[in-house]
């Protein structure tokens, strides 16, 4: 059960999920939208709204099945939002027909304190620790990356004085002035080259911001990108850049450290657990010691390519999507064998 069902983020959990579960387990997704075209396929997916709970119940009360894995969406402010009451609704039919939930809080949110959860799954230890107000058993499970996209075991070929960011440009991660620190940078060091990966609502403000810069040669801004072309992006730049305010996993960051990048960004939420370190993290909204701490990483290449290579053993130790797998295919045993 998941409120949409788009490219990336939890979507591709969901499928990393099924994909490496599907020798044991049969699996069904229940949306509360879905609007466009689902980019991965064969999926068993159906759109329940806010209008079909009735049916959302019949449908399962009839499947029955042994668990319902829940990806909860719902911050503390958006409570009556059409979304959250859909969420809310099925914790209340998972508890009249007695049915197994595991939640998965997959943003710094609170979870749902249904009695239908048996157990939780936080994303990073940063949301644990700050949302977790739960009774129930938990696990701190990170969300996997595929490596076999995503690696690069030769950090020389990638070019030493280019950075670059890949996130949907709106609020839920960025603020609108992330663009200055490109800028920053830009203006401190002429040979560095940015590129920003991405559309959203921020894109047009961005742009505009480069134009008045006169900046259009030295940072470039490609809109959406599907992800098949990420990796050939990554590949453009060596420095990965993380202007976030409010990170609760983030697989952009694996992505890139896969890659062999060095990462630099604000010091919030679980930017620092992931690299397992703040040494090149600013206070979040500091732009000029963000924008310093870039030009110095884009001027240091021994120090760029040994925090390369350090991210990169990480990423494969830590955050592969087989690990993942493993992971929740115990969890369900476990569940499943009480």
């Amino acid at each position: 059960m998941i409120g949409n069902f788009i490219v990336g983020g939890s979507s591709q959990l969901v499928v990393d999920i099924i994909e490496g579960t599907s020798d044991e387990y049969e699996h069904k997704i229940a949306v509360f939208s879905l609007s466009g075209l689902v980019g991965y396929q064969p999926l068993d997916i159906r759109e329940f709204t806010i209008k079909d709970l009735r049916a959302l119940r019949e449908w399962l009360q009839d499947e029955n099945p042994e668990l319902v894995h829940i990806h909860y969406f719902v911050r503390d402010s958006d409570k009556y939002e059409e979304g959250a009451l859909w969420y809310e609704t099925v914790f209340r039919i998972c508890e009249d027909i007695a049915l197994k939930v595991v939640q998965n809080v997959n943003i710094p949110t609170h979870p749902n304190a249904s009695s239908s959860v048996v157990h939780n799954v936080f994303v990073s230890h940063y949301v644990e620790r700050n949302f977790n107000n739960s009774p129930a058993p938990f696990s701190v499970i990170y969300p996997g990356s595929d490596f076999s996209h995503f690696k690069n075991d030769d950090i020389d070929s990638l070019p030493p004085k280019a950075i670059g960011m890949v996130y949907r440009l709106d609020n839920d991660k960025l603020r609108s002035d992330a663009i200055e620190v490109f800028i920053q940078v830009a203006r401190r060091d002429p040979e560095i080259t940015a590129y920003i990966v991405g559309g959203g609502f921020f894109l047009e403000g961005f742009i505009r911001r480069v134009r008045e810069e006169k900046l259009q040669d030295r940072i470039t801004l490609t809109g959406f990108v599907p992800y098949d072309k990420l990796p050939a992006m990554y590949r453009q730049f060596s420095i990965f850049i993380a202007p976030v305010h409010d990170e609760s996993f983030g697989q952009v960051t694996p992505f890139a450290m896969g890659m062999g990048m060095s990462v630099a960004g604000y010091n919030t939420g679980a930017i620092g657990e992931i690299l397992a370190s703040d040494e090149t993290l600013a206070q979040t909204g500091d732009v000029d010691g963000l924008a310093e701490i870039i030009v110095d990483l884009a001027n240091d290449s021994r120090r760029r390519k040994k925090l390369g290579a350090a991210n990169h053993e990480r990423a494969f130790k830590k955050f592969s999507v087989d690990q993942m797998v493993q992971e929740y295919r115990d969890l369900y045993t476990s569940l499943l064998s009480k």
